[in-house]
């Protein structure tokens, strides 16, 4: 062959592997993209700056993220700790390790409990944002009986009757 079509083919080859690249390596999630997907699959959205409140599945929610320290997080309150019995905290925190996989129980300043979910922002795909919205959706409905997030359960691992308070 001669150096032309060599040079061709080369270009041709170059090209195709750039774009093949430039196709595969994923957009990082701005604080308006969050804000757009959560208008779209959120309902009686109100937003402000970086924090959302919304409903999902019937759940409420709220988003709030910090581009600069590229974190994110949903939660949706579930109750206050003074209303809820001792062996359910327990049966919360082990549906952390088994259960609510992504999402997960926590407990807020103020004694909330809340279904949450955190993770970096700019890594964050629209297909994991609904995922979780639908995870700590499930995590908050599912509070006091199954504490699923609807996701995979790891084997074994149902949670089942809380050991006895003074116990642990």
């Amino acid at each position: 062959m001669n150096n032309r079509l060599w040079a061709w083919l080369a270009l041709i080859l170059a090209t195709g592997f750039a774009y093949a690249a430039e196709e595969s390596t994923p957009q990082s999630m701005s604080q308006q993209q969050l804000n757009g997907l959560i208008e779209h699959y959120g309902e009686n959205v109100k937003s402000s700056g970086n924090a959302a409140e919304f409903v999902f599945d019937e759940v409420d929610m709220l988003v709030v993220s910090d581009a600069n320290a590229d974190r994110m997080r949903i939660v949706s309150p579930i109750a206050h700790i003074s209303n809820v019995e001792p062996q359910m905290v327990v049966q919360a925190m082990a549906a952390n390790f088994h259960s609510v996989l992504d999402a997960r129980y926590a407990l807020g300043e103020d004694g909330t409990i809340y279904a949450a979910f955190i993770h970096p922002l700019s890594p964050l795909t629209e297909q994991q944002l609904l995922s979780a919205l639908r995870q700590v959706a499930s995590a908050s409905e599912t509070f006091g009986s199954t504490f699923t997030s609807g996701e995979l359960v790891f084997p074994g691992s149902q949670p089942r009757q809380a050991p006895p308070a003074d116990s642990i």
